[in-house]
């Protein structure tokens, strides 16, 4: 039996060519004779095909079989070998460096010389003159002179004339590791004891010596020093300094005062910590003797003072401390070894902002001619000169800086002092117009604040104050030691051309020691001043850069004020002048 099959020929012209053989394939298969083992009638179906036939093949998987031998069977080698370690020689040679070197603006020109002189009212000439050798590796030599002088002219007092006179030389001398230095001083300082009233006096004997200029004092100092010290480049060596000098001081009383004094100073930085605490450790040793001769009328003295005080410095993180102690001794008519601790420490609260400080510490040193005659020019100069024996000094406070152009610190300390000396009037005297000195044991507590700022380039200025408190075992007063004082500094540069300069000084009462029979002390406190301000202006005018002129005044209030009880100081007064660099 013959089937026919039948196609819609839209349904052909779909078809892509693959499709056309697979179909005429099954219908020749069809039209194919079968023969059948029974009479069957078959069945037929007209199929449409609308969609396009997608033919798919499956994937074939690969068998992945690989055969493996398990050995069962163990070889345990064993080796027996030993080292012989030589090491191979290397040489490595290092060539030198040449130095840096910064190219820029040229260094600013030097001068050798610089000279200053003026006049002033009260008939006051001043002089100064400095020269100085210019740049060199080698060495340095420098010379300083100075004069200044004034007829007095204060009124109602004696003859208050002054001269100071200073002569200054200094050479160096620079090695590769060491420099050496050699200073010759020479100072001559004469004033009156002009703390009286010649109109006054009734004594004509008294009168008749006074015409003989004997109430002028005048001080001449000698002061050469020799000194060597190191300048390692590397911090690991042994850095030292030593110091030798001579002093010589005498006034026109016969009286004199010899100091031989010998200083040194070694530093070492040690090795890392091996307890891993310290980032970085300093060992510093101080050592001084000090041997003073002291001659006047009344008496003839031999001290010595010598000095040695270990410290060990570390620093971890942002802490510094040092810890030692200061061992002194005093050679007197009896000798004493005295011991005073030396710790401090030093901590960053907020990176070069905030910084807090404290510190422990005190020490032995000599009341000497040379030191208290420049606090009181007018001081008696046959006193007996005692150590004084600072036990202890407590001090802690803040530093940092508010902004870069402003800085501070704030301190507080109390101090434990014995033998501190005073200034009294010696009303034994028949002028009673030189002052004598006293010891007191005291207790003092102070506080200071400093705060400076430089607002550019042009404005500098800077601002201090202290107050005292103090405690005192015998005397009634600090005599003559104000309780606050105060000082103002401000510069103004305007174009490099024209310079400002303003300073104000302040300080509360200060006060005598008067005798007093009424008193059950047999004295009594006077004040010599209240509270006051003393203000100095200054002006420089740089007509070139080596040529200027300038313009000083002093004591803007024209006050009287007295530093020392019936010592005035002269009133307004001015001084100008040039100076000239060559």
């Amino acid at each position: 039996m013959i089937t026919y099959c039948r196609l819609d020929i839209k349904i052909m012209k779909r078809l892509s060519a693959f499709q056309l053989v697979f179909l005429a394939t099954l219908l020749i298969i069809n039209l194919l004779p079968t023969s059948l083992t029974a009479q069957e009638e078959l069945e037929f179906q007209e199929v449409q095909v609308i969609a396009p036939y997608e033919p798919t093949i499956s994937d074939a998987f690969k068998i992945n079989f690989n055969p493996s031998v398990e050995d069962t069977m163990t070889v345990d080698i064993a080796f027996d070998y030993s080292i012989s370690p030589q090491q191979i020689p290397v040489r490595f040679h290092m060539e030198p460096l040449n130095p840096a070197r910064m190219r820029g603006e040229p260094l600013p020109k030097l001068y050798k010389g610089y000279v200053r002189g003026g006049l002033g009212n009260y008939t006051t000439p001043y002089a100064e003159a400095f020269y100085n050798t210019l740049r060199s590796n080698e060495y340095h030599f420098g010379a300083h002179v100075k004069h200044m002088s004034s007829a007095g002219g204060i009124n109602d007092l004696a003859n208050s004339a002054y001269s100071d006179n200073e002569i200054n030389l200094r050479g160096m001398r620079f090695l590769r590791n060491h420099t050496l230095q050699a200073d010759l001083g020479y100072q001559r300082n004469m004033n009156h004891y002009y703390g009286f009233n010649p109109d006054t006096l009734t004594d004509q004997a008294l009168i008749d010596t006074l015409k003989g200029s004997q109430y002028r004092q005048r001080f001449n100092f000698v002061s050469p020093v020799v000194e060597v010290k190191s300048n390692y480049l590397d911090s690991m060596k042994l850095q030292h300094s030593f110091t030798l000098g001579y002093q010589y001081l005498g006034d026109s009383y016969d009286a004199s005062e010899q100091q031989v004094r010998f200083a040194g100073s070694l530093r070492k930085t040690l090795r890392d910590d091996p307890m891993g605490f310290a980032e970085r450790q300093t060992f510093h040793l101080d050592l001084a003797a000090d041997y003073y001769n002291n001659n006047h009328l009344a008496d003839t003295a031999h001290t010595a003072l010598f000095k040695l005080a270990p410290k060990l410095s570390a620093k971890f993180k942002n802490f510094n401390f040092y810890i030692g102690v200061n061992a002194s001794i005093q050679a007197d008519t009896a000798s004493y070894m005295r011991f005073y601790p030396l710790a401090g420490g030093e901590i960053s609260l907020i990176q070069n902002v905030l910084f807090a400080y404290a510190s422990l510490s005190g020490e032995l040193t000599k009341n000497n001619m040379r030191e208290l005659s420049q606090r009181n020019p007018f001081m008696q100069t046959s006193v007996p000169y005692a150590f004084m024996n600072k036990k202890s000094e407590i001090r802690g406070g803040f530093k940092g800086s508010v902004s870069s152009f402003a800085s501070y610190n704030i301190s507080l300390s109390n101090s434990i002092i014995d033998n501190y000396p005073f200034f009294v009037t010696d009303f034994s005297t028949p002028l009673q117009n030189q002052f004598s000195v006293i010891y007191d044991d005291i207790r003092v507590f102070n506080f200071r604040a400093e705060i400076f700022s430089n607002v550019g380039e042009r404005l500098k200025i800077g601002f201090g104050s202290d107050y005292f408190q103090y405690t005192l075992d015998n005397e009634l007063n600090a005599w003559h030691e104000p309780t606050l004082r105060l000082n103002l500094n401000v510069k103004y540069n305007l174009q490099d051309k024209i310079i400002f300069n303003a300073d104000a000084f302040a300080r509360n009462s200060v006060y005598a020691r008067i005798p007093d029979s009424t008193s059950p002390l047999g004295v009594r406190s006077e004040e010599i001043h209240g509270f006051h301000v003393d203000v100095n202006l200054g002006v420089e005018y740089r007509y070139t850069k080596i040529l200027s002129v300038f313009l000083m005044l002093n004591n803007m209030q024209n006050q009287p004020l007295e530093r020392w009880y019936n010592y005035p100081s002269q009133r307004f007064n001015v001084l100008g002048g040039v100076t000239y660099a060559f």
